[in-house]
């Protein structure tokens, strides 16, 4: 893969999708402009990027159902990576998620249910994740009202009791639920918190001290939440540079303004911080 600012630096886009693939087509017209193709020539556009690529699929949202992730990413080995994803009230939740990590799916996600992150349910699949040695993909929502994604208390009280319980089994948090908590004081009826961060909140504190909790910046929420306060956003990164991990969400697909990777290229990092947050990080938890 080609390099970031002439340094020979991998990138791994850990949060993408497919909007449209074969016969299947979105029901959001935005979203059905993402064919394979389009996908791989945004990610050539992001410096060669290779990719984890997300199914999208609950009993309230069928975008992208796992089997067209699996066949797609075999047309791009070695650059696209498959996760898998299944409502966890499905009674064969064990059985699904089992074939497909057969099949080639090297982590279950995005996973958007719109459940409380602690329901017996979830507890469910961070058992089988823990049994399969699979990471999770995690979608938090910033309220009852959002469309889809996990729930949990604005201070993600939930959360932190699921990571430290399921201690085998690697979370990685995205979503507006999850960025939000960069800070510690925010406006719990506010999807994207704007302005200066003066002291740093639960989402912090949870990649400080649980090792099995990563933060996906993907997504608006998560160029927000690094934009908003640049001076934060370079000490959080060097900080934390082992527990991020590089992805787009497609954002700047659709808003090339919104470059996730022009941003952090902009915020003049140490090289191992770099290195680690757009490959290392996903690798390791990959065991690639």
């Amino acid at each position: 893969m080609s390099s970031v600012a002439g340094s020979g630096f991998r990138v791994i886009d850990v949060h993408t999708h497919i909007g449209c693939y074969r016969d299947l087509v979105s029901s959001d017209p935005s979203w059905s402009k993402v064919t394979l193709e389009a996908l791989v020539s945004y990610l050539d556009d992001c410096d060669g990027a290779g990719a984890v690529v997300l199914p999208v699929y609950s009993w309230n949202v069928d975008l992208m159902p796992t089997e067209y992730v699996l066949e797609a990413c075999s047309r791009y080995p070695g650059r696209l990576i498959p996760f898998c994803v299944v409502d966890v009230r499905e009674v064969c939740l064990k059985e699904r998620v089992t074939r497909y990590v057969d099949m080639g799916a090297r982590g279950f996600g995005e996973h958007t249910s719109k459940i409380p992150v602690d329901h017996e349910c979830n507890l469910k699949l961070y058992r089988l994740c823990g049994r399969l040695e699979i990471p999770i993909l995690i979608h938090v929502a910033h309220s009852r009202k959002s469309t889809y994604g996990m729930l949990d208390t604005p201070d993600l009280r939930g959360l932190e009791k699921v990571v430290r319980e399921y201690s085998d089994v690697d979370f990685i948090m995205h979503g507006p639920g999850w960025w939000r908590c960069i800070s510690e004081h925010f406006d719990p009826d506010v999807e994207y918190p704007e302005g200066p961060i003066d002291s740093p909140g639960r989402a912090v504190y949870l990649l400080e001290n649980y090792e099995n909790v990563y933060g996906d910046l993907s997504a608006y929420s998560g160029f927000n939440a690094l934009n908003r306060d640049l001076g934060f956003a370079r000490r959080f990164l060097e900080r934390l540079s082992r527990k991020l991990l590089y992805g787009t969400d497609l954002e700047g697909f659709f808003e090339p303004e919104k470059s996730h990777l022009a941003l952090l290229k902009s915020l003049n990092l140490t090289d191992s911080t770099l290195e680690n947050i757009l490959h290392r990080n996903i690798e390791r938890l990959l065991k690639a």
